[in-house]
């Protein structure tokens, strides 16, 4: 039997998404997309866009690095939706590493984002390429802020 430590860095890594971890509040969300905002940025990889605001703790109202929450666009039925939204939450979950790595050591700071799809609903394999150039991305543009 192997341990993570054995199998290397990459599986080291926590690959859990808690509850606490999911963007809900509609307060927050909205803030995300409020035109008027200055503090929100936007990178966008492929067929991925995430949008993404630093926040207070107090804003969010909870203790965790990051907050994230999924919309995977205008699809034809619910079965398509829902394995987008379902592909989104997978890749993340196994790449999430990159964003909460860098907020674990912010104290008084809150990463809220969210993950856009605004691909072809009928082949959103492309989603475990592009979610992860797309958080590293976001990443390299919070370290430089």
């Amino acid at each position: 039997m192997s341990t993570p430590a054995d199998e290397g860095d990459a599986a080291s890594y926590n690959e859990r998404f808690p509850k606490s971890h999911r963007l809900k509040r509609r307060r927050l969300i909205r803030a995300l997309f409020d035109r008027s905002r200055t503090d929100t940025g936007t990178v966008a990889a492929g067929c991925v866009r995430l949008v993404f605001r630093v926040a207070t703790p107090q804003e969010v109202g909870a203790d965790v690095p990051v907050q994230v929450g999924f919309a995977p666009g205008p699809c034809p039925t619910a079965v398509a939706r829902n394995r987008v939204r379902r592909l989104l939450r997978e890749s993340y979950r196994r790449h999430q590493h990159t964003l909460t790595e860098l907020f674990d050591e912010r104290e008084g700071a809150v990463l809220t984002v969210m993950a856009l799809f605004r691909g072809n609903p009928g082949a959103p394999e492309a989603v475990h390429q592009d979610l992860p150039r797309a958080l590293e991305q976001a990443a390299r543009r919070l370290r430089d802020a």
